[in-house]
């Protein structure tokens, strides 16, 4: 019996000491996820990138999911889908030009540049940076 009671008393601080501690585990930063949609085919994916300011670049995120092509990540709009409240995300072109900030108000972004028409542009050199305003 007293064998029992020392092996259970083991088992239960091993146990114990192999939870999570969820107070660390909130301390990472916020995610956010974004999707890209190619509006001519209906195919559209996504991905979760951490706000914490690192930038992330297309090809990357997307370049394995259907919207790629011969190295060519075609996408006509892209969303925010997944944020925190006072995410604040920055898009720039492959050139480095700004394309648009997407926040909780903001979340949609025409890629294409023309809201008439959704034509899918290759976003492969596209990145995405979030943080927290």
């Amino acid at each position: 019996m007293k064998s029992f009671i020392t092996v259970s008393a083991a088992l239960l601080a091993t146990c114990a000491t192999a939870l999570p501690n969820s107070k660390a585990a909130r301390h990472g930063p916020p995610e956010v996820t974004f999707a890209l949609s190619n509006d001519q085919t209906g195919h559209h994916a996504s991905a979760t990138v951490p706000a914490n300011g690192d930038t992330f670049i297309f090809s990357s995120l997307f370049g394995d999911s259907v919207l790629a092509s011969d190295g060519q990540v075609l996408a006509s709009s892209g969303q925010l889908t997944a944020f925190p409240q006072g995410v604040d995300c920055g898009l720039e072109n492959y050139e480095g030009d700004w394309v648009t900030a997407l926040t909780p108000e903001n979340t949609y972004v025409d890629l294409d540049g023309n809201p008439d028409v959704a034509t899918p542009i290759d976003v492969a050199g596209y990145t995405i940076s979030c943080s927290l305003a």
